[in-house]
């Protein structure tokens, strides 16, 4: 079955708020606000990515009319908060767009702002399953749901021939929610989760102590294939615990999402070795002339971090790049 996604939100073109009918009133700046924590890979990734495409925007003053775009970046610093506060002062000023927030907690929040306010939101980050456009008409996932990445797990069980896994994730709307849709896709193909291993918060873990607990209990149970379904902090400490503890040993199959790919391909710290066997998935993005061109710049330019370390592009790059065209 083809999916075809339809974006309605008209900021340029005849009749819109841009149109030449209006080029009196045309603002010189038009903004977009940006919600994201700086100190994680998706925060750091984004704002990298944001001002590259904000340049390209403004390196053609036709393209705008003689207006310039100004990406406005909020750092959430991770915290629920912050988030509300960021996206408040967005919607009181006259931005046309926010590009964010980064989790779908906040996701679930904010959009029921963004319907009140009719401020389209457009996020590449949080795509729990659950955010539906129709309850939630102004905000949009930029890139794909994860009920597609969980269908390919489902999928890819299922050729194997295992009949149940495990699950570990942490007890946020975006893992959580994700859990249950791969839940349903196994359901569908007569297979199914034995057990949900629920961590706390990918903000709030600080230590590996209920990491621990629960790979103790998955352990002892039969079977031997889990979903790894959470974030860079959390997973980590996954690994790094299951092979203190001999479970990255032959007669494990784990799976981890988006998340580790992410990481491997930004070139962040991270002990390899605990990962030996892992397979991970990454969002598929077509091949084309831009697509290797960004690439290539961005690996020429070697971005640096507020550490002076160089963070590699990774898929929500492309993602991030595009959500600003898509405005």
């Amino acid at each position: 079955m083809n999916w075809v996604l339809v974006l309605g939100f008209i900021v340029l073109g005849a009749g819109g708020l841009l149109s030449e009918r209006a080029s009196s009133s045309r603002p010189p700046v038009i903004k977009v606000g940006a919600l994201f924590g700086l100190n994680t890979m998706y925060g750091q990734i984004a704002n990298i990515a944001l001002k590259a495409a904000e340049e390209d925007v403004n390196s053609d003053p036709s393209f705008l009319g003689g207006s310039k775009l100004r990406i406005l970046m909020s750092d959430a610093k991770r915290s629920g908060f912050l988030s509300i506060m960021g996206a408040l002062q967005f919607m009181e000023t006259d931005v046309v767009a926010i590009i964010g927030p980064q989790t779908s907690i906040m996701a679930h929040v904010l959009s029921h702002l963004a319907n009140e306010l009719t401020v389209p939101m457009l996020s590449f980050t949080a795509l729990d399953p659950t955010l539906s456009p129709l309850q939630f008409p102004f905000f949009v996932q930029t890139a794909p749901s994860d009920l597609f990445l969980m269908r390919a797990i489902a999928e890819m069980i299922t050729y194997y021939g295992w009949s149940d896994v495990v699950a570990l994730y942490n007890d946020d709307d975006n893992s959580r929610n994700g859990v249950t849709a791969l839940g349903d896709e196994l359901e569908e193909r007569r297979c199914g989760i034995s057990y949900k291993a629920v961590l706390p918060l990918d903000v709030v873990i600080s230590s590996p102590v209920e990491i621990i607990e629960e790979l103790i209990k998955i352990r002892g149970m039969e079977s031997r294939i889990i979903v790894v379904n959470t974030f860079p902090n959390t997973g980590k400490m996954i690994f790094e615990e299951a092979e203190r503890l001999g479970m990255m040993e032959k007669g494990y199959v784990w799976i981890a999402t988006t998340w580790l790919s992410s990481l491997l391909d930004s070139d962040l710290p991270l002990a390899r070795k605990s990962l030996n066997g892992v397979v991970t998935l990454r969002l598929h993005t077509p091949d084309s002339r831009k697509k290797r061109d960004f690439a290539a710049r961005w690996k020429k330019n070697k971005p640096l971090l507020s550490s002076n370390k160089t963070i590699g592009l990774n898929v929500y790059g492309f993602y991030a790049y595009d959500t600003v065209w898509i405005i």
